[in-house]
């Protein structure tokens, strides 16, 4: 996923003022705290001191917030935030550097603890080495991409991809916007007022139909029948995701595959102009 572009902050401030949430202010954890990253590239086999035997792939690119002083107390309450969303509460009260060797080796000793009597018994019963079927190999990719908007909102994303033997690999990808003056995450039930639920599905639902129509390179879709005619909504009514992004001058909402449309559909990200939903944002 690319990253976005530099916020403009005139238009930022301009369409998120009557969100006061957000406070177009600059703060001293925003200026102070840097973005550092951790990486992890591990491969073991699936029985330990059997070079032969199938294996497991963990690579990790995690991003987090290094505090600038000592007076910043607001870089670890993010921290603690986004490490819950990526990978898990258990994980949130631990040092990033701590974090992810511990995510490394839960996935490793799952995978060993998963499969390993299962390998035991083909090799038992006479399975050659070149038979042993590729399900065994198991395949993790995390990465994650943290950036500040307008001094205001820290906008955390993270994808994992998990290939583990089944019908096809998957990905799945989490968004959370956070205040960067307080580290609070910013749900769909602070940012959206509830009064306009529907007007807002109404507007996502419009862009949706876009969406599908540039895919598909028609412009036969005009309808949520015509949606279903194409597979997408088929079993679900459309809703506000838990996943979005405050970006520069639009709301990003994210439904990932089979949120709203199979696997061969993608995941759809649905980008929705602040002149369309300014009004429909929390005043409080």
């Amino acid at each position: 996923m690319k990253k976005r572009t530099v916020l403009n902050t005139t238009l930022m401030c301009g369409a998120l003022a009557c969100f006061s949430l957000l406070g177009c202010q600059n703060t001293e954890t925003a200026k102070t705290a840097k973005v550092s990253s951790i990486q992890a590239d591990t491969l073991v086999s699936l029985k330990a001191g059997d070079e032969a035997s199938p294996k497991c792939k963990v690579s990790i690119d995690y991003m987090y917030l290094e505090a600038g002083d000592e007076k910043d107390s607001i870089s670890a309450i993010i921290n603690s935030k986004i490490q819950s969303i990526a990978f898990g509460y258990k994980y949130s009260n631990m040092e990033p550097k701590e974090a992810i060797p511990a995510v490394v080796g839960k996935y490793t000793q799952d995978y060993r603890d998963k499969l390993t009597k299962f390998y035991e018994a083909d090799v038992h019963n006479g399975v050659k080495p070149e038979d042993i079927p590729a399900w065994y190999n198991y395949e993790y990719e995390i990465t994650s991409e943290l950036s500040l908007n307008n001094d205001s909102i820290w906008n955390f994303s993270v994808s994992t991809f998990k290939d583990t033997g089944g019908a096809h690999p998957n990905t799945t990808i989490k968004w959370a916007n956070l205040l960067a003056k307080s580290g609070k995450v910013l749900t769909k039930e602070v940012v959206f007022r509830k009064d306009k639920e529907k007007e807002i599905i109404g507007l996502i639902l419009k862009h949706l139909i876009d969406e599908v129509n540039q895919r598909l390179e028609t412009d036969t879709i005009t309808s949520l029948e015509g949606l279903k005619q194409n597979g997408a909504l088929l079993d679900v009514e459309l809703y506000i995701p838990d996943n979005f992004l405050l970006l520069e001058d639009r709301v990003s909402f994210l439904y990932n595959r089979y949120d709203i449309a199979p696997y061969s559909m993608g995941e759809f990200i649905i980008d929705v102009p602040y002149a369309e939903i300014e009004t429909m944002l929390n005043r409080k």
